[in-house]
């Protein structure tokens, strides 16, 4: 199920949400916008290939904390669970203000109307996570071949007037229309360095699936690998495409309202606003995958004793979060509301707290992964990083540098996006010290897989204590 519709869907579905992109073409200049997009790619490249073999040697269903919080400690475990429920829960936020955006634009309706059609979406959302099961996996299944067939007919229509050196060359702005005066040097890289990340975020839910495949261990490793090769390969093919399209990057963002429109237009010929419905299925698709994130990530917190019993409990062949999706739903919809009302611009502020939490949370898991080859290599791996500690290396201080660039001011679209992570992690670490520490364990889930990595590291502090002593 997983290696079937994941990364083609969750690949497919990230193009409506890449605008942003392609405006760095006209800001940067085309060189560098690849040099952009190749360091992002190879960035999760590096953290798709160490969570791999993180899931190759202990399936953990819970989320992506749980490495962490078994090779580098409860805090550090902690912190990277609050870090992964931001950047759920923030990226859900976005993407039903995209779909409440499409329904409006589609329909000509009122703007009002927008925080509507949000909760309606929520509703379906949760309500298909609730449901589980064939019905659940399905849906997804055939969401992942509309996406495959509309970016299929995408590329036909887009790929019949492109031109390198004539569009992608000649069409982005001079040097007098850019804020810092210059084309293409390495503060306009720093600026735009996180916009292409809609390409491959996402992938890293796949190991909360473990619960729902057999043979999990062997399946979500591959399903993670297949998954970027199907990122990069469709990113890379809209990317030149939007680049190199005729007349021009410029020209053509300006004419199209949704990313994939103007390619559509030279395919096929329907009504106008009915090109956002086309976009519809794949970025509520988008809201329906995220969502089983959130919620599973939720549950086995509660689990662990790190938020409330309630939060615990689980129903159906899949066990499926019931409380959890419900109160991740609820959550998510106060979050697009309040920003929807009081922020101008949802998407900055939303997209600034997911690339600072995402990117801590991937800095941690690069770390593990050190941590998992240096103490835990005797463990069982069925899927082994080819370029091991260095890549690993590679990917820890890409993602910190990443970390840093999006905590920079001068670099954030949106302050106000940055205060607020740092005021939510600070809050955090405080209910942290005054509460969790006393009353969080080890869930029975991880008590199963994770029992070996405990036993062997206390045996390894047992020898150093008993080196040290015997050094004295």
């Amino acid at each position: 199920k997983i290696v079937s519709a994941s990364p083609i869907r969750l690949s497919a579905m990230s193009h409506s949400h890449c605008a942003a992109f392609f405006c760095v073409v006209i800001l940067t200049g085309p060189y560098e916008a690849i040099a952009i997009f190749v360091s992002l790619a190879m960035g999760f490249l590096m953290l798709d290939l160490c969570l791999s073999e993180l899931v190759g040697i202990v399936p953990f269903a819970g989320g992506n904390y749980g490495f962490v919080r078994c090779s580098l400690g409860p805090f550090w475990g902690y912190l990277a669970a609050c870090m992964e429920f931001a950047y759920y829960n923030f990226y859900n936020a976005r993407a039903i203000d995209k779909i409440s955006l499409l329904v409006s634009t589609a329909a000509d309706a009122n703007p009002d109307l927008e925080p509507l059609w949000a909760f309606l979406a929520m509703i379906f959302v949760v309500g298909l996570n609730m449901k589980g099961g064939n019905t659940f996996w399905l849906l997804m299944m055939l969401v992942t071949l509309y996406t495959l067939v509309l970016l299929l007919i995408f590329f036909k229509g887009a790929y019949s007037n492109i031109d390198f050196y004539k569009y992608a060359l000649g069409h982005y702005l001079p040097a007098d229309q850019h804020n810092d005066g210059s084309v293409g040097n390495i503060r306009t890289y720093l600026r735009y360095m996180s916009t292409p990340n809609s390409f491959f975020i996402g992938l890293d839910i796949l190991p909360l699936a473990s619960l729902c495949v057999r043979d999990e261990a062997r399946v979500v490793p591959r399903a993670l690998i297949v998954g970027w090769t199907t990122m990069f390969v469709l990113s890379t093919l809209t990317f030149f495409a939007v680049m190199c399209h005729f007349p021009g990057a410029s020209s053509t963002l300006k004419k199209a309202t949704f990313v994939l429109q103007f390619g559509l237009e030279d395919a096929i010929t329907i009504n106008p606003n009915y090109y956002p419905l086309l976009l519809l299925a794949p970025t509520v698709a988008t809201a329906v995958g995220f969502m089983f994130g959130a919620g599973n990530q939720l549950a086995a917190m509660a689990e662990s004793g790190l938020m409330p019993r309630i939060l615990r409990s689980r129903f159906g062949i899949d066990s499926v979060p019931g409380v959890s999706l419900v109160c991740c739903g609820i959550m998510q919809y106060l979050i697009y509301f309040f920003i929807h009302q009081y922020e101008p611009n949802i998407r900055y502020f939303a997209s600034d707290i997911v690339n600072l939490a995402s990117s801590g949370l991937f800095v941690l898991l690069c770390v593990s992964f050190i941590v998992f080859r240096v103490n835990f290599s005797s463990m069982k791996r069925n899927f082994v990083n080819p370029f091991g500690i260095p890549g690993a290396i590679l990917g820890f201080l890409y993602w910190s540098f990443y970390f840093i660039v999006r905590s920079d001011h001068r670099f954030q679209p949106n302050r106000k996006a940055t205060k607020a992570f740092y005021i939510f992690m600070a809050m955090m670490i405080v209910y942290y010290f005054a509460y969790v520490q006393f009353v969080q364990f080890f869930s029975k889930e991880e008590q199963e897989k994770f029992m070996k990595v405990y036993i062997l590291n206390a045996n390894m502090k047992r020898k150093q204590s008993t080196t040290l002593k015997s050094i004295h």
